[in-house]
C-alpha cells in the first residue's frame, strides 16, 4: 500500500514508529494511540497492523532492489535496502510476525520476483525455468534473512547482512545484474 503522497508517507511513518513491542502484542487501538490518529486514520492507510512492516519495506524495494541491475550494482542496492530499513530499527524489530506460518506471504514475494526478472528481460535476455528457480529462491531466502534479522533485533550491521546476502546470490543472477545494468 505504498503511495508517492508526502503526507501520507509522514503519517505512515508515525504509525510504524508507534509499535513499541511485539506486533502480536499490540492491538491496532494501541498504535492509534502512540501514533496520535484515529482508528478510522489507520484503516484508511492500512488493512491490517501487520500491513505496516510491508509498507515500509515496499519503500525500500522501490528505492534500492528494484533499481539493482538498472541503476544501482547488487552490492549499490543491497547496502541501500538495508541501511534503510536498519533506520527505523526500533519498531521493525517489533513489526514482524514471530510465527510467518499464520499468514501467507506468497503475494507480498510476486512483485520482487516480477521485477527482477523484467530487468533481466529488458535487455532482451530469456528468463527460463532455471534462470525463474533461481529468482524465486533468491527472493524468498531474501524475504526470511529480513525477518529473521528483524525479529532478531537487527544485531548485526546493514552492511554485514548486505555482504552476506551478497554472497549466497546464484553467479548467474550477479552477473545478469551486471549485464542489465549496462
Amino acid at each position: 500500500m505504498g503511495g508517492t503522497n508526502h503526507g501520507n508517507d509522514e503519517l505512515r511513518m508515525r504509525i510504524l514508529r508507534a509499535i513499541t513491542r511485539p506486533i502480536t502484542t499490540m492491538t491496532v487501538e494501541q498504535i492509534c494511540t502512540g501514533a496520535k490518529i484515529s482508528r478510522q486514520t489507520f484503516y484508511t492507510h492500512f488493512k491490517s497492523k501487520f500491513d505496516i512492516v510491508y509498507w515500509y519495506l515496499s519503500l525500500a524495494e522501490e528505492a534500492y532492489l528494484y533499481e539493482i541491475g538498472r541503476t544501482l550494482s547488487l552490492e549499490e542496492g543491497l547496502d541501500g535496502f538495508f541501511g534503510f530499513l536498519y533506520r527505523e530499527r526500533g519498531p521493525l524489530v517489533n513489526a514482524f510476525e514471530k510465527d510467518p506460518k499464520k499468514r501467507e506471504l506468497r503475494h507480498r514475494l510476486e512483485r520482487p520476483c516480477n521485477e527482477f526478472m523484467w530487468t533481466i528481460q529488458s535487455k532482451g535476455i530469456d528468463v527460463g525455468d532455471d534462470l525463474r528457480f533461481c529468482i524465486v529462491y533468491t527472493v524468498e531466502s531474501a524475504n526470511c534473512l529480513i525477518a529473521s534479522w528483524c525479529l532478531n533485533g537487527m544485531d548485526e550491521p546493514p552492511d554485514v547482512i548486505s555482504r552476506r546476502l551478497a554472497m549466497c546470490v546464484p553467479a548467474s543472477l550477479v552477473e545478469l545484474t551486471r549485464l542489465a545494468q549496462r
